[in-house]
């Protein structure tokens, strides 16, 4: 999984804030869409199952 560094965030963060000026939720939405995609776009199909798996895994309440 690629780490992205604060300086990378930030310019996301600036490039959904251009994208959708007046809509905090999409910003958001988008934002997190590309963090996800920059973490997994060197994983194998494998890997990639396994990196959202786990996210699923965390948020579940028994």
């Amino acid at each position: 999984m690629n780490v992205l560094t604060k300086e990378a965030r930030d310019r996301l963060w600036e490039e959904v804030r251009e994208e959708f000026p007046h809509d905090e939720t999409m910003q958001e939405v988008h934002f997190v869409r590309l963090v996800h995609f920059l973490q997994t776009k060197d994983l194998t199909p494998e890997e990639r199952v396994k990196f959202f798996g786990q996210s699923e895994k965390a948020d579940s309440i028994s």
